[in-house]
């Protein structure tokens, strides 16, 4: 399969999942309500009991697809922070925006120490070949080699 033909199925399998996910959603919330009024009837226990059978079989369907090999849906994992989050009743896309931020400040923070350490390299690199001008050779090749791509300042 070309990246085209593997994205528009892994699309579909995406939305056939979130369809069968709410429908089970869906029949839960009924299932609940029907529990709640509860009038203990025949008709009423027999009609919880098709809606209960439904929903096992939901599930049992969509574990099977989960767990098939051919499938691309077979490879994602959900982070435990994500379920976490759903669990306790939080949106997953505030995890997601919160790791992003963490993200984009851990980089902010290792971008500022690298060029605290290249301007102490620099700047250290000059007064050793203002003092000692017989190893300016030296300490031009070791800012080569220490520069991201191999280029110099210098």
């Amino acid at each position: 399969m070309t990246v085209p033909e593997d994205l528009g199925k892994l699309q579909s399998d995406l939305s056939l999942v979130e369809q069968q996910v709410a429908a089970i959603i869906d029949s839960f919330i009924e299932l609940g309500v029907s529990v709640y009024d509860f009038p203990g009837t025949p008709e009423a226990a027999q009609g919880m009991m098709t809606n209960l059978k439904r929903n096992v079989e939901r599930l049992r369907q969509l574990n099977k697809q989960s767990n098939d090999p051919t499938s691309q849906l077979n490879n994602f994992s959900i982070p435990l922070e994500v379920l976490q989050y759903i669990e306790d009743g939080r949106n997953p896309d505030v995890y997601t925006r919160d790791f992003v931020e963490a993200i984009r400040r851990s980089n902010q923070y290792q971008r500022a120490k690298m060029n605290g350490l290249r301007q102490l390299r620099d700047k250290l690199a000059i007064k050793i070949m203002d003092e000692f001008p017989d190893m300016q050779d030296n300490v031009k090749d070791i800012i080569r080699r220490t520069s991201p791509g191999g280029k110099s300042d210098h």
